[in-house]
């Protein structure tokens, strides 16, 4: 039987080191499966593709994102029995904080056109696809996506009035339960990130479960190298005085690059 999992998310649950745990175990993994991670997503325009459509909600868009997979897909080599691995959050459209008025509400369409394409490419009655995402907790998820965006753009508010703005999006689970509800003929994993925290592996532990590894290559597997920093509340707080300074674009990247850089010095002299 051809095996398939596709990790679609969500966003800021622990997904970097994730992605990181299969990329450091990618030799162990090619002999089974084909390996497809955001470097390719993103580079080939597929994510892009993804996050268009999740604003825009047209056929065309929906279209345009399932062709797009479908010339990808076409290109990747499956041999006689290889599976295939794929690790994309943006599959499941932009990320809610950046789309508030859609939030998730694209993902279980995303989700149905990208397991069709790839029924559709691989043609056989005996493939088990399984769509894994994994959860958070919401206070903690909107405290992330509030660090995320206080690092990458000019937010200026605080976390109390962030969550307040997004308090209107529906709990992670709901989305969950509405790709299941579309994709009634797939297996719909979930894991709870905090959960996976104490775990050799991080959030890359339920990916080691699927791989099903002989003992003797199981135990070759390592740990994820790159995890998200959880920076301290005073660096986040920092973070928000610069964005809300009269510093030009130029000198707040500058600032805000050398206060993370310390930060995360300061994390890895703790670990």
């Amino acid at each position: 039987m051809r095996r398939v999992l596709l990790h679609l998310g969500l966003h800021k649950t622990g997904m970097t080191a994730a992605q990181s745990f299969l990329y450091e175990n990618r030799k162990l993994i090619w002999p089974r499966y084909s390996l497809v991670l955001p470097y390719k997503t993103r580079k080939l325009g597929l994510s892009e593709a993804a996050t268009r459509h999740s604003i825009y909600r047209l056929d065309a868009t929906l279209a345009g994102f399932g062709g797009q997979i479908r010339e990808f897909l076409d290109g990747l080599d499956f041999g006689t029995r290889r599976g295939l691995i794929l690790s994309e959050e943006n599959f499941l459209g932009l990320r809610p904080s950046r789309n508030k008025s859609e939030g998730y509400g694209a993902a279980p369409e995303l989700a149905d056109t990208l397991v069709g394409v790839l029924r559709r490419r691989l043609l056989e009655r005996d493939i088990d696809i399984t769509v894994y995402l994994s959860l958070r907790r919401r206070d903690q998820w909107l405290r992330s996506l509030w660090a995320h965006d206080l690092q990458h753009s000019r937010l200026v508010e605080t976390l109390d009035d962030y969550c307040d703005d997004l308090a209107h999006l529906p709990p992670l689970q709901d989305t969950v339960d509405k790709i299941r509800n579309r994709l009634s003929s797939v297996t719909v994993q979930t894991g709870w990130m905090e959960e996976m925290h104490d775990h050799r592996f991080g959030s890359g532990a339920p990916l080691a479960d699927f791989l099903d590894l002989p003992t003797e290559k199981s135990e070759q597997l390592v740990g994820p190298a790159r995890t998200s920093p959880r920076f301290s509340t005073d660096v986040l707080e920092e973070l928000l005085a610069l964005n809300r300074s009269p510093l030009d674009e130029a000198a707040l990247i500058t600032q805000k690059k050398a206060l993370i850089q310390t930060a995360q010095n300061e994390l890895a002299r703790q670990t």
